[in-house]
C-alpha cells in the first residue's frame, strides 16, 4: 500500500514517520511542505478541505496560535483515500 505524507524535514515528528516507514519496507510519498512553494500549496489547499482538519483550522483562529497551535503535520494519506495523523495506525496498514 502506498502512503502519501504531508509533513516537512523540519518536523521531528515527520522525521520520524518516514523513518519508521522506511524500516517497515512501505511505499511512500513524502511531500515536504517547506521544501517549495507548490508543495506548501498542496498542502494548504489539502488542509482547507479535509474535515481532519477542521479543529487545526478553528484552532487557528485563536490569539495564541503562533505560540500555541499545530498545523497539523504529518498527515498521511493512504491508498484507499483515508485520510489519518496517527503513525501506528499507519504501520499497520502498510
Amino acid at each position: 500500500m502506498k502512503v502519501q505524507i504531508y509533513g516537512s524535514q523540519q518536523c521531528p515528528g515527520c522525521v520520524e514517520a518516514k523513518k519508521a516507514l522506511s524500516e517497515k519496507g512501505a511505499d511512500f510519498e513524502f511531500i515536504d511542505l517547506s521544501e517549495n512553494l507548490y508543495n506548501l500549496k498542496r498542502f494548504l489547499a489539502f488542509r482547507e478541505q479535509e474535515e481532519i482538519y477542521k479543529p487545526f483550522r478553528e484552532q487557528a483562529l485563536k490569539k495564541d496560535y503562533p505560540d500555541e497551535g499545530r498545523i497539523g503535520i504529518p498527515c498521511f494519506v493512504l491508498e484507499d483515500g483515508e485520510r489519518t495523523m496517527d503513525l501506528d495506525y499507519v504501520l499497520t496498514k502498510v
